[in-house]
This record gives C-alpha cells, structure tokens and sequence, in this order.
C-alpha cells in the first residue's frame, strides 16, 4: 500500500512539473501580425490577436495531454454554428446565412452529398438557393473562420435559418508543443506554418 502511494505521489509530481514548465507567454511577430497565447497557472489562458485590421482578445481554459497536446476552451462557450431546419413552399433549397449579431456577410458555402461529393458555392452572400438537397454543409466567412459540419435533421426541410459565429472561438480546440513552441491551428483547423515562442 506505501508502494502505491509513493507511485502515486511520484507520478502526480511529474505531471504537475510537466504542466508547470508549459506556463508563460508564447507569441508569434510578423509584419502586420502578432499573435499570443498566455498560459496561467490556475488553468486559464488569455489568447491576443492582431492584424493591420483586426483585434481580438480571448479568454478560457487550457488542458495538458500527452504532454504534447494544448486543449483550449473558450469562457465563456459559444456556439460556431446554430440551424433551424424548416419546410417552406417550393422546391428550392433555401440557406438563409448571417452571423451571431444578425448581420449578412461573405461566406463560401460547401454543400456535401451522400456520394461524398462536394459542391462549393463561392462568394456568397445571405441567401443560397440550390436544386439538389444535400446530407450536410459547412460554411467558410471571407476572413477563413470554418463552422463545423452540419449533418441535415429532417429529410424534409428545405429552408435553413444559420446562424455563424465569425469571431474566433476554441471549442477542444488542439494545438501541439514542439520542443518549448507551440504550433497553433488556423481558421481554417489546420496545423499552421509558423510557431509561438
């Protein structure tokens, strides 16, 4: 039973170092960008964003896994993506698209079928109306935010109301430790090209 403690004691004691050597600041500088990631002690992290046009400041919770993978939350949660799914007159395939405050905006709208087909609807604006009613979608805004894959409820529905949240929120979101850098995902969830600090 000491055995067990003492591991026990051992093991929790390296996990703690481990997640401890993780806190400070990272960042990333290049002309008209910063980017930066402050890990704090009590598990809360505070995310800096800005470009020659944009700033964003983000709050929410980080996690350590495998010692290599940084899990981040935002606080609080938002939703990327919000549908309502109903049947209207005619036949047309109505996407009626504006972002959380009500607003319309540009956005790619990427319609897939049971074939595993992809048809892009590029340089969109509020309203999309195809023939062909497809199993799922997904919508990318002009700055490259992704919403997550929709997968359509009803079998009936033809009209959907969607609303999209275009400023950057991190739901389990998983960047990976390189050595003492962090790699970020982009908008678009892929692995970027450059690394925090």
């Amino acid at each position: 039973m000491k055995k067990c403690y003492s591991l026990y004691f051992i093991l929790c004691s390296i996990l703690s170092f481990s997640q401890e050597s993780k806190l400070r600041e990272y960042s990333y500088k290049a002309p008209h960008y910063y980017e930066s990631i402050n890990l704090l002690k009590d598990g809360t992290f505070k995310y800096y964003k800005k470009t020659e046009f944009l700033k964003e400041e983000i709050f929410g919770n980080w996690q350590l896994r495998n010692d290599t993978i940084l899990v981040l939350d935002s606080s609080p949660q938002k939703s990327r993506l919000v549908v309502n799914e109903s049947l209207k007159r005619g036949k047309k395939i109505v996407f009626h698209v504006k972002d959380s405050q009500g607003n319309p905006f540009n956005y790619y709208l990427y319609t897939v079928y049971n074939q595993k087909d992809t048809i892009i609807y590029k340089d969109q604006f509020e309203k999309t109306i195809i023939k062909n009613r497809p199993s799922a979608f997904y919508i990318i805004s002009s700055e490259g935010q992704r919403s997550p894959v929709y997968d359509l409820k009803s079998k009936k529905s033809n009209f959907f109301d969607i609303r999209f949240e275009r400023r950057r929120t991190f739901e389990n979101e998983q960047w990976k430790f390189a050595g003492s850098k962090i790699i970020p995902l982009g908008l678009d969830g892929k692995y970027s090209n450059y690394q925090l600090k």
